[in-house]
């Protein structure tokens, strides 16, 4: 059995097997023939005159591909690499992540992490929503009484919402971001090659909220210097990684409906990011997925608006306690809310 398209590209009723195909169907010509008035002087037969009315062609409505919305995310990739400046994207280079940025809404410019700019508290602003003295992460170490972040953050409400959480870091300190009861599953990956091998089976297996970290910049940084040709080199290897992932979603279905948000905790400059330098505070903020607008932003982006796109994207509710705003603007829609100014307290 097969079936007979019809003009929208669907299909009309079942045709049996061995049913002959005609010819295409021409337009159909009408003949009207007409006798032309004998004379008293002709002797010839009458003649017919014929008249051919063409009748008009079917027209044929194309078939439209229908462009991916935001109602298509399904899910959200959070990338997290610790210690990336903006700067370095082009100079390493990074061509993953340059390739997100360029398909999609980023900002190299304007975005920012808070006031302390350091991993474990800029980390949990990100996921949480929340400024530092919300959260409670005030430390760049795990202190267990401290317990973990505190308020409603973003895996909180994915997990709430029934859908599969992943976190993978590369510090076991990254543990005091999220209740373990929110995250179905915890990895510490020690190293890009680490990174590779316990990320990629989680996407093929499916998720609904991921966070992976990458912390090789941060480390290099520090050991070597920010910009050095060793922190290059080891951003390179991540941004490889992280080419490895996307084409995991592609190899699982995910791709088209997945948001990919690329960010960094904070810069650094030297060895340090103590937080002397703008070099410290700046960070990248790349969105790119169904609905994302194609565009560079120059307006106040923070490390807390993060956990906001991520909850709107899916939707999610938005907490009343975040200073983190969603980027409106990366889906094509008003920016109904911005930011002021630093939004936290000083």
């Amino acid at each position: 059995m097969w079936s007979l398209p019809n003009i929208w590209g669907g299909s009309l009723a079942p045709v049996p097997a061995g049913t002959p195909i005609l010819p295409p169907v021409q337009a159909a010509i009408t003949e009207t023939l007409t006798e032309a008035p004998a004379t008293s002087t002709s002797t010839s037969a009458p003649t017919a005159t014929v008249t051919r009315t063409p009748t008009s062609k079917p027209t044929f409505a194309p078939t439209l591909t229908p462009t991916p919305s935001k109602a298509d995310i399904k899910r959200v990739l959070i990338v997290s690499f610790d210690g990336l400046r903006p700067d370095a994207i082009e100079a390493a280079p990074m061509p993953n992540v340059t390739e997100l940025a360029n398909g999609g809404t980023y900002s190299y410019t304007s975005a920012t992490t808070i006031d302390y700019p350091a991993t474990s508290p800029s980390h949990a602003s990100m996921l949480s929503g929340l400024c530092m003295e919300d959260h409670g992460v005030i430390y760049n170490k795990y202190f267990m009484y401290m317990g973990y972040s505190k308020g409603v953050d973003v895996f909180d409400l994915a997990h709430e919402a029934g859908m599969r959480t992943v976190m993978i870091v590369s510090k076991d300190k990254l543990r005091q971001l999220a209740e373990p009861e929110t995250t179905d599953v915890f990895e510490v990956a020690y190293g890009e090659p680490a990174i590779e091998r316990a990320v990629l089976p989680q996407i093929e297996e499916g998720f609904g909220l991921m966070f992976v970290h990458f912390a090789g910049g941060d480390n290099r940084g520090h050991k070597y210097g920010w910009m050095s040709g060793e922190y290059l080199k080891v951003l390179r290897e991540g941004d490889a990684v992280l080419g490895k992932m996307i084409q995991a979603l592609k190899d699982n279905g995910l791709y088209e409906t997945t948001l990919i948000i690329v960010n960094a905790d904070h810069g650094g400059h030297d060895k340090n990011h103590i937080g002397t330098l703008i070099e410290d505070f700046r960070i990248p903020w790349i969105a790119h997925g169904p609905g994302v607008v194609q565009q560079e932003l120059t307006r106040l982006i923070f490390i807390m608006d993060t956990a906001a796109t991520a909850a709107y994207a899916l939707g999610l509710p938005l907490q009343e306690d975040w200073a983190g705003i969603p980027v409106y603007e990366a889906f094509g829609e008003p920016q109904i809310k911005v930011h002021e100014g630093y939004p936290c307290k000083t």
